[in-house]
This record gives C-alpha cells, sequence and structure tokens, in this order.
C-alpha cells in the first residue's frame, strides 16, 4: 500500500520548493496553502506562522539529505579512532557518505537550493540553524582533527573542517556555472566519486595519517 504524504510534510515540501525559488520574504503563507493544496488554517496549526514553518523546511532539507558528520562515523565504530588506520578510515567514510547524501541523483533540488540560499543571505532562522545543523557538523570535524592533532590551533582545526564543506559548497553554488564550463553532463556519480576520493586523499595527508590502500593504489 502506497504511503499517504501527511499535511506537515505535505506542507513542509511545498513551502521548501516555494522558498527554495523565491526567498523567505518572496513567499505567502497563502501561496504555501495553494501549493499544498490544503486551507491556510493548516499552516498556523502544524507551525504557527510562517517563520517557523521556513526554519523546520530548512532542518527537514538537512535531515533528508542523511548528512554524516565524523562523530556519526566515530559512534558507530568507537575502536576506529584508537589507530593512525582507523582515523584515517573515519576521514574516508565520512567524505564519501557526505558526497554521496549530497549529491544523490534522487535529492530534490530546493532541499539543496533553500539551505544554500539561507547561508548566503541569513534569515532570522539562521541562529536555530546555527545551533542546530551547522555548530554541531562544524565542532564535530574540528574536535576529531584535535584528537588526530592535538597541538593544532583552532584555526587550524577549522581550515580543515573547512577542506570538506568548502567543497560541498562549491559544487552545489556553482552547479550551473561548472556544467556551462565542462559540459551539461559532469557533475555526474562517477565525477563526485573523483572528487570525493581525492578530497579524502588530501584531508587524510594533511592530517598526517597513513592513506588507506585502495586510496594508496589510487596514486600509482
Amino acid at each position: 500500500m502506497k504511503k499517504t504524504t501527511s499535511t506537515k510534510d505535505l506542507l513542509i515540501s511545498s513551502a521548501g520548493e516555494l522558498f527554495a525559488d523565491n526567498g523567505y520574504e518572496g513567499v505567502s503563507t497563502r501561496m504555501i496553502a495553494d501549493m499544498a493544496g490544503v486551507k491556510l488554517s493548516a499552516i498556523h496549526y502544524h507551525f504557527g506562522s510562517k517563520e517557523k514553518l521556513y526554519t523546520e523546511a530548512c532542518l527537514s532539507a538537512h535531515r533528508r539529505s542523511q548528512s554524516t558528520i565524523f562523530a556519526d562515523v566515530i559512534a558507530e565504530n568507537p575502536v576506529l579512532a584508537q589507530t593512525s588506520e582507523g582515523q584515517a578510515e573515519i576521514i574516508r567514510t565520512t567524505v564519501f557518505r557526505t558526497f554521496h547524501y549530497h549529491f544523490r541523483p534522487d535529492r530534490p533540488e530546493w532541499e539543496a537550493k533553500i539551505l544554500l540560499r539561507e547561508l548566503a543571505s541569513p534569515t532570522s532562522a539562521m541562529t536555530t540553524l546555527i545551533e542546530i545543523l551547522f555548530r554541531p557538523n562544524s565542532e564535530s570535524s574540528a574536535n576529531f582533527y584535535r584528537h588526530i592533532n592535538p597541538e593544532a590551533t583552532e584555526a587550524e582545526a577549522a581550515a580543515w573542517s573547512d577542506l570538506l564543506y568548502g567543497q560541498i559548497l562549491l559544487y552545489s553554488m556553482a552547479k550551473n556555472t561548472i556544467k556551462m564550463l565542462r559540459g551539461e553532463d559532469s557533475l555526474n556519480t562517477e565525477f563526485f566519486h573523483t572528487a570525493a576520493t581525492k578530497l579524502a586523499r588530501s584531508m587524510i595527508l594533511e592530517a598526517g595519517l597513513p592513506l588507506p590502500n585502495d586510496l594508496h593504489h589510487d596514486l600509482q
């Protein structure tokens, strides 16, 4: 039996698409209700306000991306963090999962678009997003780097973390320009696998860790 989409989920998806295309100020609650095919009162019942619905759409876009952070991989197999080989595997796994989830072909376009819009022009929702999404991600990366290199400064740990998220932002924000430059099919699954391989290798070597065998073989 096909699962029926709840009114709340339908509102989030409809609002997400509209906000992604038009920005927060360019969308009214009437527009959202009409697109979702529900009564206007449903927005106030489920979310209370347009602002709260916008914040929930951003949070939902992040949750649906199934994004992985270093702490997630460590929690799955804590023993990996105890050796340099295991630490390298944590980096490799985190990078590959992050690329896969962010750039998987079936991901609705609005999910990345609404978060990119918010990053470029923060609204009042950003305070919530920082606390729930961005700070935990940043701290997880920085803490892991300092676990590997206890003498690292805060700036060094942050810059290392930015290697991953900076690459994700580049391919997300410059997607259309890259396609114009390299061809419409340039950002395909094979390319993102290659990009993840290059990035994982760079982050592992920069952290002073030994390369996993498969990444080492790619150098030859």
